[in-house]
């Protein structure tokens, strides 16, 4: 698992639904499928653009607010 993305979910990724399940990022693209499309913010709500749909389709790439950013292992 990835250090990012550690706080739980507001919405879910695929709907925009309020209190998504699972709640956590890594658990909801387990169980929903890897290739489910992120088509909203989970922690903010809002609607993500489709450019960054194409090319971060499962929203790896989203950075909760107010969550630190840790550099990659090496």
């Amino acid at each position: 698992m990835s250090k990012q993305q550690q706080s739980l979910m507001k919405f879910d990724p695929a709907t925009g639904d309020e209190k998504p399940y699972p709640s956590h990022a890594e658990q909801w693209r387990d169980w929903h499928g890897h290739g489910t499309a992120w088509l909203f913010n989970p922690w903010t709500g809002q609607r993500r653009d489709a450019r960054l749909v194409g090319t971060d389709t499962t929203g790896h790439l989203i950075i909760p607010p107010d969550e630190p950013i840790y550099a990659a292992d090496d």
